[in-house]
């Protein structure tokens, strides 16, 4: 979850203090830390994806994230802002995140990890088409082809209307959609607003879904809408929620070092880390169509972020040469 806002100026009750920016190296190292905390959070997720329906999943490691979110808040005084919690966009972008993290959550039960992160990778993708489509952002044709291409790549790995079709691949797609939406959300907060209330309040509102979600799939599955929990999956989800508040934790600083563009490229490491947890613990080796996928998103992906930052440069000199001019 890449929230990426500043601290407002002040240090009162009504805003968070200003923080220093320590620049792109120091911004980058954190990412990588956050980026293996988010992953390392899904994969004990989908170890537990066999014993738990995803309402249980989501309410219990939600309970658990809420519990870290709240000591870490409490140590870094964030808590004085919690009147800020009541913000309606802040819940907005709360009940994103949870169906969001439904949508992913169903995927990982049902699908290689790997590839529910490949599709996952088109998130900054859809976040930039849905800018251009309903903020009135500018977005030049290489970038529109970018995002067509990634779009492409995402095609490749859900297969539609072939018979290597997986079903579930369509709640992956879901998640992103949802996922892009909270980004959105996200711009629409003031920059006063502290990152950690933002957190608590998403990991609040998380927990809720869950619950609702939980007591809908018991009211229609009985026993099977909500399995007995073992020790070790509740152990599992408890280690999940701790690389999740480390990830929210981790991000929160990255967003807030160095270029937003150049720190933001570190995420797609994700993506090999995935790889990874998928062979060693369940000896997933994707097909040649999913490689040809992956690539496509990747690519397309970086060139999005890097063109972003050559077109921010370029309106910074732009201003520099205007102000030497006046």
């Amino acid at each position: 979850m890449a929230i990426g806002l500043k601290g407002g100026a002040g240090s009162s009750a009504h805003t968070s203090p200003q923080r220093i920016d320590k620049g792109n190296f120091y911004g980058i190292l954190v990412m990588q830390i956050s980026v293996f905390s988010f992953s390392t959070n899904d994969m004990f997720n989908k170890l537990v994806g066999d014993g738990m329906s995803t309402g249980q999943m989501l309410f219990i490691r939600g309970i658990c994230a809420t519990i870290f979110v709240l000591i870490l808040s409490a140590f870094l005084r964030q808590l004085r802002y919690l009147h800020q919690s009541l913000d309606p966009i802040l819940l907005l972008r709360g009940l994103c995140e949870t169906l969001s993290a439904m949508g992913c959550l169903v995927a990982l039960k049902y699908m290689p990890l790997a590839n529910v992160y490949a599709v996952l990778q088109a998130i900054p993708l859809a976040t930039t088409a849905a800018a251009a489509l309903f903020l009135g952002e500018t977005v030049g044709p290489r970038r529109w082809i970018a995002v067509i291409v990634g779009f492409i790549g995402v095609l490749a790995i859900v297969r539609p209307g072939l018979d290597s079709f997986n079903v579930f691949s369509l709640f992956a797609v879901a998640a992103v959609i949802f996922a892009a939406t909270r980004d959105l959300v996200t711009r629409q907060i003031q920059p006063g607003i502290s990152l950690w209330i933002v957190t608590l309040t998403t990991m609040v509102v998380s927990t809720i879904g869950g619950g609702i979600l939980a007591l809908i799939q018991y009211w229609v599955a009985g026993d099977q809408g909500w399995l007995p929990p073992t020790s070790l999956n509740v152990f599992y989800l408890a280690i999940a929620a701790l690389f999740l508040t480390l990830g929210q934790y981790y991000v929160s600083i990255a967003m807030q070092n160095g270029e937003v563009s150049v720190v933001s490229s570190f995420r797609y490491v994700s993506m090999p880390i995935a790889l990874i947890y998928g062979y060693l613990i369940w000896g997933d080796i994707p097909d040649l169509l999913t490689w040809f996928g992956i690539l496509l998103i990747l690519g397309s992906g970086i060139y999005t972020i890097f063109r972003e930052r050559k077109v921010a440069r370029l309106k910074k000199l732009e201003q520099q040469d205007l102000a030497k001019a006046i």
